[in-house]
């Protein structure tokens, strides 16, 4: 397992400069920068061909019907696990071609090597095309992508093969064995296998021999279309029939959510990945004083716990900047918290250890958990593996039935609440007694704005509107990460493009900004805006408008699912608007009280007056929830109802018309 802390980003090329003599049979490529021997080019006689691969005319038809741009003919995937634990696996891939679409976006294929535990060799390269040919792929076409993500360096590799001269239907094959070294990797292996994807598969299969019970692998499908079959020393597992694309929509749960599996292990218990984790974690505290002298700093006087946990949190999620230099074992094993201390950086296991370091040496029960950025649902975790976590946070056990965790990666949130990535994720506390994985805790409200408005209408039809938007939790989140590495000048021009979002293009308001290095305290946005004739005194008899600032609100979280459930993730939102009338007018008839409650929250509205002025007191608050496909269409009603056809509505009487 290699925990990246970050989703993989996008691939950078390094380039291959290969002469013609690479393209001898097992000749090691030469790949500039990249581990010795990582890929290895070792041709076979081709042994596909394109009539045996090649649908019936009926199911070419149909996939053209579809829109089908590619379609995956066949994926092999054949494990032999050694008594010397150097595993082999020989993946075969065959696409075809449908239309050009399908070329532009998938004419290129390849595969991962990781270079501490594996190399790979490509035994065949080819494209077959309807009139018989065989085009072998260039080796020197071959290129090798690093994992790009934001200030991670790792051993991880993609190799990409471009399949050259294709057309719509053109075959590519491509069958590239990886041998993985697991005395080289610290924890129980894993595969995971997707028998059904986004794109479709004609034919998935599965072969995995072993030499002994020694090696012979636990496994689990919670596909029913994929049948298995295990021997006493082999297991073979295909799908019963061809796999249509898994269907997409935008507000969609994470693919590792929904996809099914086949999972092949190491056959081990969660209490053993656990605990070797907690042993590989130890492994990286300090025994001098260096770390307990500056905890005790750090929380000078502080004797409340939690105030202990604050700022422990501030400095490390802030003073030590994320960077992952996680070659070799550092994938998996933190670095020493004095290494990290002295680099100032760290990548997410580094960091919580450095916290969970400093918090044991000032008597906070701190201890570290994995998680993972992009799984939410315990029931996709077949089998006890590592695999399924790419993250780790701390938390603090502040009393027996209350525990506080932290994400030491966000320096943008403060230590009461969790990035909303992982609400909800999966979890496994590392150490503990623990025996089985968990869910993090999710917050009720996500999306937390409060909003104060006074608008003074003047004698010439002017509305002078000031505005102060407080924000909190990962909304505050959201704009201070979006607006902290900006110049002053870029940031004054995002706010004025925010405002001018839901406000109108033609307006110039006066902006400011206040909260933005304090991320324990709401992010406030302020601003003065003139609305010229905006209204006509002589004729004004009344005010109806819609707060601009709910109804976007509103719009941005309805969803437009019809096949998954919607995760909402909750709004409290407040408002205050004040309406200062111009000389000469009172306030008459006001609208009416609003209390709607639906299954999916509340909404209030409701009115104060003076004579000259009235406020308008809103408050829309809809706690996170699972929504069904089935109610998905009452919960957006709801949001149309509270946003945009809910108006603020009063009668405006001018005071000489009431004398007369």
């Amino acid at each position: 397992m290699s925990i990246i802390c970050r989703l993989i980003g996008l691939f950078a090329l390094l380039g291959i400069s290969a002469g013609t003599a690479a393209a001898k049979a097992n000749r090691v490529l030469k790949l500039p920068g990249n581990t010795t021997e990582l890929v290895r080019w070792s041709p076979v006689p081709p042994h596909y061909r394109y009539q045996d691969l090649l649908p019936h005319a009926e199911r070419m038809s149909l996939f053209q019907n579809l829109g089908y741009g590619s379609v995956t003919l066949a994926e092999k995937h054949e494990f032999v696990l050694r008594d010397d634990k150097l595993d082999e696996e020989t993946t075969h891939s065959i696409q075809l071609y449908v239309t050009s679409s399908g070329i532009s976006n998938g004419g290129n294929s390849g595969f991962w090597v990781d270079g501490t535990t594996q190399r790979a060799e490509i035994l065949e390269a080819y494209v077959l095309q309807p009139d018989g040919t065989t085009i072998e792929v260039d080796p020197a076409t071959l290129q090798i992508t690093s994992d790009n993500s934001p200030d991670i360096f790792n051993d991880s590799y993609y190799v990409t093969v471009p399949f050259p001269q294709i057309r719509p239907g053109s075959i590519s094959v491509l069958v590239y064995k990886t041998v993985s070294d697991l005395k080289k990797s610290p924890l129980p292996w894993s595969r995971i296998l997707f028998p059904a994807r986004f794109t479709p598969i004609e034919s998935f299969q599965v072969r995995v021999d072993w030499i002994d019970n020694r090696r012979r692998p636990a496994w689990k499908t919670d596909y029913p279309e994929l049948a298995c079959r295990e021997t006493p020393l082999s297991l073979s597992c295909a799908t019963k029939k061809a796999i249509p694309p898994v269907l997409t929509e935008r507000d969609m749960p994470s693919p590792y959510d929904v996809l099914p599996v086949l999972v092949l292990a190491e056959p081990t218990s969660w209490a053993a990945i656990s605990a070797t984790m907690q042993t590989l974690a130890d492994s990286a505290l300090s025994k001098g004083k260096e770390i307990k002298e500056l905890a005790e700093r750090l929380i000078r006087d502080a004797a409340r716990p939690e105030e202990r946990l604050n700022r422990l949190f501030a400095f490390v999620s802030r003073d030590i900047r994320y960077v992952g230099i996680e070659h070799g074992h550092s994938g998996v094993v933190p670095k020493p918290t004095t290494t990290t201390l002295a680099h100032r950086f760290g990548d997410c296991k580094d960091k919580t250890m450095l916290f969970v370091d400093l918090a044991r040496k000032v008597g906070l029960d701190a201890y570290p958990v994995l998680t993972s950025t992009n799984r939410r649902s315990l029931s996709k975790l077949l089998l006890p593996a590592s695999s399924y976590f790419n993250h780790m946070i701390a938390c603090v056990k502040l009393t027996p039935n209350y525990e506080s965790c932290v994400d030491l990666t966000d320096p943008y949130l403060s230590a009461e609440f969790l990035p909303r990535a992982i609400h909800g994720a999966v979890k496994l506390t590392v150490g503990r007694g623990t025996e089985a994985p968990g869910s993090l805790a999710s917050e009720t409200f996500t999306w937390k704005m409060e909003m104060k408005a006074d608008n003074r209408l003047t004698d010439d039809g002017t509305i002078v509107e000031t505005l102060e938007r407080s924000y909190d939790s990962h909304w505050a989140d959201g704009i201070r990460s979006g607006l902290e590495s900006r110049s002053q000048v870029d940031r004054e021009q995002w706010l004025l493009e925010d405002y001018r979002n839901i406000m109108g293009d033609k307006v110039s308001p006066s902006l400011r900004l206040a909260g933005l290095d304090h991320p324990s305290f709401p992010l406030v946005i302020s601003s003065t805006t003139e609305f010229r004739n905006a209204f006509d005194p002589a004729q004004m008899t009344h005010i109806v408008e819609v707060d601009p600032w709910l109804r976007d609100l509103a719009r941005s979280v309805k969803t437009t699912n019809s096949r998954y459930p919607y995760s909402f993730q909750g709004i409290d939102f407040q408002s205050q608007i004040t309406y200062r009338l111009n000389s000469g007018a009172r306030i008459d008839n006001l609208g009416p009280r609003v209390d709607y409650q639906s299954l999916w929250g509340s909404f209030h509205r409701y009115y104060r007056k003076e004579r000259d002025r009235v406020t308008v007191y809103t408050e829309l608050k809809m706690p996170r929830a699972e929504i069904p496909v089935n109610d998905i269409a009452e919960f957006n009603r709801f949001l149309e109802l509270t946003g945009e056809e809910t108006r603020i509505w009063f009668g405006v009487q001018r005071e000489l018309a009431a004398r007369q």
